[in-house]
């Protein structure tokens, strides 16, 4: 029945969407996770999570697919005598070996979206070669990269450009379309909601205000940031979300229809990827 509402013949897969939720530690991606997958069944649609931080401690979700029944951080530390630091880059390269068998895992119901939540030490998912085979063999077709600029961060102009050339970073790195969300949104007023959307509708305006910051060189240094953003047309606009309120988890939703349906940039693929080619 659902096959032949959806236009599907029988024996046909559905359509599979990847999301990858980055942020710096702390952006709230867990939480989102959470919340977006609870939204998504509640509006039938079928979601898979998928948990890629090997040193998680607790969850606010029963991940469906977890990385840490294949990797370890503590036997990873033991074995390897390494530290926290090192033994999370262990575990990056390691989990890039388990990347077809999560793959295998997270798409055997055939769900229609699968979240993927991804280790809160960012640099190691999005800046080493280990993520971008990861997300070169647990995608499908359709992936996209959801970016959480977290709003305790923004207290003046200039921490928005530093975010968001973070932002640039590792849509640069990833070379997946991106949807950049401003989690944490109920930490703000409403009025300073309105403000930071203004920002990205006008970028001439933005730039007045970070020109205004008493240090001279941090001033400049914001306002060259944001010309280059401008110039690469990296900037897009945010949507506010709060995982607390629900405010913007629709619009989340809407945004990522839009570029399935195809009405983002191009997908890219980034190439097969060996295992004795990371570069360390």
């Amino acid at each position: 029945m659902v096959a032949e509402q959806e236009g599907l013949r029988e024996g046909e897969r559905k359509p599979m969407f990847y999301v990858y939720f980055v942020g710096t530690a702390g952006s709230g991606k867990s939480t989102l996770v959470d919340v977006f997958s609870r939204w998504l069944r509640e509006h039938e649609q079928d979601a898979v999570t998928v948990n890629l931080d090997p040193g998680a401690r607790w969850l606010p979700y029963g991940p469906d697919v977890d990385v840490r029944d294949y990797v370890s951080f503590e036997r990873v530390m033991t074995e390897f005598s390494l530290g926290p630091n090192g033994a999370f880059i262990a575990c990056a390269d390691l989990i890039a070996s388990f990347a077809e068998k999560l793959k295998e895992e997270a798409e055997k119901d055939n769900p229609e979206y699968i979240l993927v939540d991804t280790p809160g030490q960012m640099e190691l998912f999005a800046f080493r070669e280990a993520g971008r085979a990861i997300i070169s063999t647990l995608c499908s077709e359709r992936t996209a990269v959801v970016y959480l600029v977290d709003a305790s961060f923004l207290k003046r102009p200039s921490s928005l450009a530093a975010s968001l050339l973070l932002s640039a970073s590792v849509h640069f790195s990833l070379l997946k379309p991106q949807v950049c969300i401003l989690s944490k949104s109920d930490l703000l007023t409403k009025k300073d909601r309105e403000v930071t959307v203004k920002w990205f509708d006008n970028i001439e305006y933005i730039c007045e205000l970070m020109s205004r910051e008493e240090n001279a060189l941090l001033s400049d240094f914001s306002r060259n940031i944001m010309q280059v953003l401008t110039e690469l047309e990296s900037l897009t606009n945010i949507i506010p979300v709060s995982s607390i309120t629900g405010e913007g988890i629709d619009e989340l939703f809407a945004e990522l229809q839009r570029i399935f349906a195809g009405g983002g940039e191009e997908f890219v693929d980034v190439g097969p990827f060996r295992v004795d080619e990371y570069w360390y």
